[in-house]
């Protein structure tokens, strides 16, 4: 009995070291008023160490690569925690504080974060967004260049000072150009005052060959870019998705299957609760997340809290977070598969991370639960209503489960505070990307705090022009946000975020599918896509309004208006649409956009303006922006 008491605290010892390693983790003391920490930006390589510029495999252990493996000993191994593993493959990469995931940052509700982000990269601005929160009386810190803030040039540090709140799961990331789809992101974690739970974060992401050919002339990345070049996405619903970047692999935590290193490992000690909080983190794919042997209860959604359901896995986009706590089957094992599988259909791409259960080191041999006709298996936030009726899955989409938040706005709106405005998503290209047929432009300066110097903005009404897209909210006004994604430039699922405020998800419109296949068929029916012909080879959606006119102003059916669920950020179905709710209650100048990243990068945003009169300017000493040129096209968003 004493020495299963012993086996019992140290394990727990181990777990707690590991969840908290303060190389990877700053958590802030509970009683603390100010918590203070620093990111440091720079490019680095994956597979490399101080001591080593390139680092190998090899029985299960890294070696310097001019090393004779066939000599080494245990002696001239490198320790894993000190390199970013990712795939295996050497390739530059843009970290803060020379890891992927970049750290965790754990605080709690109410308390003030001041973080000091330092831009080590040579030739690159930075800005860093903390998803999710509101920045109520902060706009300024809200972390996008041009928009809220002077980028943060080479050299340079910029001090963010922010309240924590609200209490959820969420991320910090690289706003600028296509940082964050080189490693540029980390999880920010609110916990309640009241709360006490170990939770373990997992972090899910595609990962892909660097397109820079310094990078892509590497002999062993060569094959990998072959793959990545030969083919484009698929979704379930037949949708397809047009990228220049296609992922040949996929990270939890930062770890893929590499050589016999051992994956990513969450230990638990059976019967202790313990929460798990997902982030996806990728710039492109859905994951479906499940864990072998296990049923997931689902208890938040995007940062906030859902009365709780039980299903076998859920699907995570771009942006999204799920918390969950598990019930494990009656089973004797103690290692489990922790499986992330990309959810298309025209190639395989899966990321695992291991289960473990106290005392036992073996590796998985656990399988995935088999899904039947008589007992289809349950499958949260599908960001489509049908999978293939062969896969007998079912799924339960992100407006169907209730909030336990609280509701802060009416259920009736009166008409004189609230308005209706319908935005349309459109990827005609690669390239090229916009809402309502404008390609989102950045200003030359901040458009917060220097905003009558701006000299990009939309004049009438501009059709498939660049311009600075903005919309202007009154004062408590509420509204409702109509987001399609429909017309002949419509793309599959489009995760969209907005910064400084959460939204109430009223409802989900989607397309007409068949239910054998699970493709789409037709465009919703509800909403009337107006197109007008385009110089081009395709016609664009360019502005959207309800079929039935007595819709409009919030009149129209199956609206949630009890308990809708609570989000920042939202996934656009392909041919389909949905209502989102907010009330303009926080000063500043918020961006929306999509969470795909070159998308957003090229284009697909827009600014909804709070900002006058209530946004006091700040000090005379903030930094004012000078036209960067150099810096002032989409591509640098």
């Amino acid at each position: 009995m004493f020495m299963e008491k012993m086996e019992v605290l140290v394990f727990e010892s181990f777990v707690l070291l590991l969840a908290f390693n303060p190389l990877y983790c700053f958590i802030c003391d509970k009683n603390a008023v100010i918590c203070e920490t620093s990111l440091i930006a720079e490019h680095y390589l994956t597979m490399s160490h101080p001591t080593a510029p390139k680092v190998v495999p090899y029985k299960n252990k890294l070696y310097p690569s001019n090393l004779d493996l066939q000599k080494a000993n245990d002696q001239d191994a490198i320790p894993e925690n000190e390199v970013i593993i990712a795939d295996g493959l050497q390739r530059r990469v843009v970290v803060f504080n020379r890891t992927i995931p970049g750290p965790d940052i754990i605080v709690y509700e109410g308390q003030t974060l001041i973080i000091h982000v330092t831009n080590r990269m040579h030739t690159e601005i930075l800005g860093v967004h903390w998803h999710g929160l509101f920045q109520r009386n902060t706009p300024f810190m809200d972390g996008v260049p041009f928009v809220t803030q002077c980028p943060i040039l080479p050299g340079q540090t910029f001090t963010y000072r922010f309240q924590a709140y609200p209490k959820g799961t969420f991320w910090y990331y690289s706003t600028t150009g296509l940082q964050r789809i080189k490693g540029a992101s980390g999880a920010l974690i609110i916990r309640s005052n009241t709360e006490d739970a170990i939770e373990h974060i997992m972090q899910v992401q595609e990962w892909y060959v660097n397109r820079d050919t310094n990078d892509a002339s590497l002999p062993d990345n060569q094959e990998r870019t072959k793959i990545q070049n030969s083919q484009k996405l698929l979704s379930i619903d037949g949708s397809t998705f047009k990228s220049p970047f296609v992922p040949v692999n996929a990270l939890i935590n930062g770890k893929g299957d590499v050589n016999g290193l051992q994956l990513h490992t969450f230990y638990i000690y059976e019967g202790t609760p313990f929460l798990f909080r997902a982030l996806g983190v990728g710039v492109v794919l859905p994951f479906q997340i499940s864990i072998d042997g296990h049923k997931l209860n689902i208890i938040e959604s995007n940062g906030y809290q859902i009365k709780q359901i039980t299903v076998d896995s859920f699907i995570i986009n771009p942006g999204e977070r799920v918390a969950f706590t598990i019930t494990k089957f009656n089973s004797k094992s103690h290692n489990f598969w922790i499986r992330a599988k990309a959810v298309i259909a025209n190639r395989s791409i899966e990321a695992k991370a291991i289960l473990r259960y106290r005392g036992n080191m073996e590796k998985p041999m656990s399988e995935r639960a088999m899904c039947t006709t008589d007992d289809r298996c349950l499958v949260f936030n599908c960001p489509f209503k049908f999978f293939p009726f062969e896969q007998n899955k079912r799924c339960i989409t992100a407006d169907q489960v209730d909030s336990l938040e609280t509701t802060f706005l009416p259920k009736i709106p009166k008409a004189e505070n609230f308005k209706e405005y319908f935005l349309n998503l459109e990827f005609p290209g690669t390239s090229t990307a916009g809402i309502n047929s404008r390609q989102f432009l950045l200003p030359p300066v901040s458009a917060l705090t220097q905003p009558s110097e701006i000299s990009t903005s939309c004049n009438g009404q501009c059709y498939q022009c660049q311009c600075t897209y903005s919309i202007d909210f009154l004062h408590n006004e509420t509204i409702h946000l109509i987001l399609t994604n429909m017309g002949e430039n419509r793309g599959w699922g489009h995760p969209v975020h907005l910064h400084g405020h959460s939204f109430e998800l009223m409802k989900i419109g989607f397309p007409t599918y068949d239910k054998i296949t699970g493709l789409v068929i037709a465009d919703n029916e509800e909403i009337r896509c107006e197109r007008i012909k385009s110089s081009k080879k395709y016609t664009q959606c360019q502005y959207s309004i309800w079929s039935d006119p007595s819709w409009s102003n919030g009149n129209l059916p199956g609206l949630n208006l009890i308990n809708p669920p609570r989000k920042d950020t939202v996934v656009i179905p392909s041919g389909g649409y949905a209502v989102i709710r907010i009330r303009a209650n926080n000063p500043g100048l918020w961006l929306l956009h999509s969470l795909v990243d070159h998308q957003s990068s090229f284009g697909m945003s827009v600014l909804f303006n709070e900002s006058f009169p209530f946004v006091h300017q700040p000090s005379s000493d903030f930094p004012k922006c000078g036209n960067y040129n150099g810096f002032n096209t989409p591509l640098h968003r």
